[in-house]
């Protein structure tokens, strides 16, 4: 059971303040959720009042967890203040330690990392395989085995641009920032999506 206090101020329009919400939700973590649009007058004064104490630009989603300040959508930021580890934390992990020593590290950025990772667990859990989160899979593994992650193309991609087609997985040299990050074309044959 989590005992923090979390107070995350959002707006109704915002997909960034409504994706931490639901997060909250679905992991079924107790928290005030100040909901800045839908405030009347006099009490919106007040929020911006406070908000602007804790992120001085009011800027949102802003999430206060005790004294720890969390501004934008930073999920992994969040769930590591509140002290949560979910199935994506062990992906991590297992990735990191079996991918590492052959080169192969996950990006520097960890939010954008563990949004791949959810979603390669979204796709395990619709097909039974972790199919590439950057392309279409078909639902039949024979079909999509060029695709499942680690995928074919991991490896001439590195090489020849130092990271893999959706940047989960980038070279020594990348993820230091030694070589130029640019934009990786698709390898995989546009044929493959064909029915047969």
């Amino acid at each position: 059971m989590i005992h923090k206090n979390i107070t995350l101020y959002s707006l109704s329009t915002c997909i960034f303040c409504q994706a931490i919400k639901k997060m909250f939700d679905d992991l079924e973590i107790s928290f005030q959720c100040i909901q800045a649009d839908e405030l009347s007058k006099e009490e919106k004064k007040k929020a911006i009042k406070e908000l602007k104490k804790v992120n001085p630009k009011c800027s949102f989603p802003t999430v206060v967890v005790d004294d720890e300040v969390i501004v934008g959508y930073k999920v992994q930021e969040i769930k590591e203040t509140i002290g949560i580890r979910t199935e994506v934390d062990d992906l991590f992990d297992m990735l990191k330690k079996s991918n590492e020593p052959k080169g192969y590290y996950l990006n520097g950025n960890k939010e954008k990392t563990y949004e791949l990772l959810r979603s390669l667990l979204i796709n395990k859990k619709r097909y039974g395989y972790m199919a590439c989160p950057c392309r279409l899979a078909s639902g039949t593994r024979d079909d999509d085995r060029d695709i499942i992650c680690p995928c074919v193309y991991r490896k001439p991609d590195i090489i020849e641009y130092g990271s893999c087609f959706c940047s989960l997985y980038v070279s020594a040299e990348w993820y230091t920032g030694k070589i130029e990050r640019r934009e990786v074309p698709e390898r995989r044959p546009a044929n493959l999506y064909d029915d047969e």
